[in-house]
């Protein structure tokens, strides 16, 4: 079989659910209607791993206080903290690059939106 032709197959059968898209919703049209349920699902994974570098930063906390002397858990704790923190600050400022860049091409106004909040407007 030709290697065109099989990536061409590949490429149309997982366009196929697209055209389910095809209906118009609310905001007017199928790709704004992909665009919101995209974003949707990028909040809630953007919460998810806000949650899991949390966890991970309380996690070396509680190993470092809980290490009793024992150097290698204190260093296990020290890494564990300054990991969960690079995490952090790293789900921030992905998170601030995204937003400032969805503002800027797609806003018409400007609002602040926190992951999983509703948007407060700026005055």
């Amino acid at each position: 079989m030709n290697k065109r032709f099989t990536y061409a197959m590949l490429a149309s059968t997982l366009a196929v659910p697209l055209a389910a898209f095809a209906q118009v919703t609310n905001t007017g049209t199928a790709f704004l209607g992909l665009l919101n349920r995209t974003g949707n699902f990028l909040n809630d994974i953007i919460i998810f791993l806000f949650l899991v570098a949390t966890v991970i930063f309380i996690f070396g906390v509680v190993r470092y206080i809980t290490a009793g002397g024992d150097e290698e858990r204190l260093k296990e704790g020290r890494n564990l903290i300054l990991y969960g923190i690079i995490g952090l600050a790293i789900m921030v400022a992905l998170w601030a690059f995204v937003n400032v860049g969805i503002d800027f091409f797609f806003s018409s106004g400007t609002s602040i939106r926190i992951p999983g909040g509703s948007g407060v407007p700026q005055q």
